[in-house]
């Protein structure tokens, strides 16, 4: 039996590493498989992080992981953007009667209002015979500026033929091509078959004088010549329907 002296300089021997490995493992095979990967600290309970899967930490480290998110913020703010302008069901036939294509025509001066005298203008049509807009006064005048070319001006041609089919010869349709020459028009006129006065304005001299800058373009001039209705863009059949009575005087 030790005596008390050498019980106060006793000192417990230092654990062997390998055993204390062991022991640990084996605690870590008995643990219920869903606490494995869990360590419990001061009897708190907190489990340990989850470690980040490496392929996750080299994406989101590499240049293009980052690209990629980039894209990806992107098109959500593009699809958001559009949503948020895209039109309503109600739009559509607003925004077709607005259809128009610029033009650049030079020398172009303040388009005739309501109430105003039409400027006159002296032509020659397609088949080469003088046009002027004072020789057609007692008859109500429907002149219409155009493009061959111009998408709006095609769609509203049939009925620019049916209007005048049905109105013979109470209103007369003129209608002005914009800087387009003879052959052009002409040539555009037999492939769709009009059937009414074309005149190629290639000098643009008829439609600077009515100041036009988008066609179709569409000036209601009564029998005494003076100016009662002006539309630019596409007018669909109601509307030409409406145009043509109000410069009778129906």
């Amino acid at each position: 039996m030790p005596t008390p002296e050498e019980d106060a300089l006793w000192e417990p021997p230092e654990a062997d590493p390998q055993e204390a490995l062991a022991e640990d493992t084996g605690r870590e095979r008995a643990a219920p498989a869903g606490e494995q990967g869990t360590s419990v600290a001061d009897g708190g309970g907190t489990a340990a992080p989850e470690q980040e899967p490496a392929w996750r930490r080299r994406l989101r480290d590499s240049s293009f992981g980052q690209v990629a998110v980039l894209l990806v913020v992107a098109f959500a703010v593009a699809i958001v953007a559009w949503w948020s302008v895209r039109p309503s069901s109600e739009e559509p036939a607003q925004a077709e009667s607005a259809v128009m294509s610029q033009v650049q025509v030079d020398g172009a001066g303040q388009p005739p209002a309501v109430g105003q005298q039409a400027p006159d203008f002296t032509v020659q049509d397609l088949d080469g015979q003088e046009l002027s807009l004072a020789a057609m006064r007692g008859q109500p005048v429907w002149l219409v500026f155009a493009a061959t070319w111009c998408s709006g001006c095609r769609t509203e041609m049939p009925d620019l033929r049916e209007a005048i089919a049905a109105h013979g010869e109470a209103v007369r349709l003129v209608v002005v091509y914009t800087g387009e020459d003879v052959d052009t028009v002409s040539a555009y006129s037999r492939r769709v078959g009009n059937r009414f006065t074309e005149v190629a304005d290639s000098t643009q001299e008829v439609s600077a004088a009515y100041g036009v800058m988008g066609v179709p373009a569409h000036y209601l001039i009564d029998a005494d010549g003076v100016v009662r209705q002006t539309h630019v863009g596409l007018l669909g059949s109601a509307q030409v329907a409406e145009a043509l009575r109000s410069v009778q005087g129906g």
